[in-house]
C-alpha cells in the first residue's frame, strides 16, 4: 500500500508558486480582509493567488484535498467569473497545469 502524504494549504500554495515561476509567470499572493489600525487588504473572499501568464490571468484559490470554500469565497469566485475571469480551485499543482492547458 502506498503512503499518501497530505499537504497543508501553505505547502500546496508554495508548490503552485514554485511551478508558476518556472513558467515565467508573475505570481501575486493576495491577502484579504483587514488588519489592525484600519489597514485594508483585498476584499474578503479574494482568491489566494493571481497568476499573470504571458497570455492570460488566472485567479487561484488554494485548498487542501478536503478543504471547503467559505461563503465569501464562493461569492467572489462567482463575481470574478461573471466578469469573464478564469478562476480555479486548486488542490495541487496538477489542477493549475490542467487549467492552463485547457485555456490556451
Amino acid at each position: 500500500m502506498e503512503n499518501h502524504i497530505i499537504k497543508s494549504e501553505s505547502e500546496i500554495q508554495k508548490d503552485i508558486i514554485d511551478y508558476l515561476k518556472t513558467t515565467g509567470s508573475i505570481v501575486i499572493r493576495m491577502n484579504s480582509g483587514s488588519l489592525k489600525y484600519n489597514v485594508k487588504l483585498a476584499p474578503v473572499g479574494t482568491p489566494d493567488l493571481l497568476a499573470v501568464l504571458k497570455t492570460m490571468l488566472i485567479w487561484i484559490e488554494v485548498k487542501t484535498e478536503t478543504g471547503k470554500l467559505r461563503p465569501a469565497q464562493v461569492e467572489m469566485i462567482k463575481e470574478l467569473r461573471l466578469r469573464n475571469q478564469i478562476v480555479i480551485v486548486a488542490r495541487s499543482v496538477d489542477d493549475v497545469i490542467k487549467a492552463i492547458s485547457s485555456h490556451k
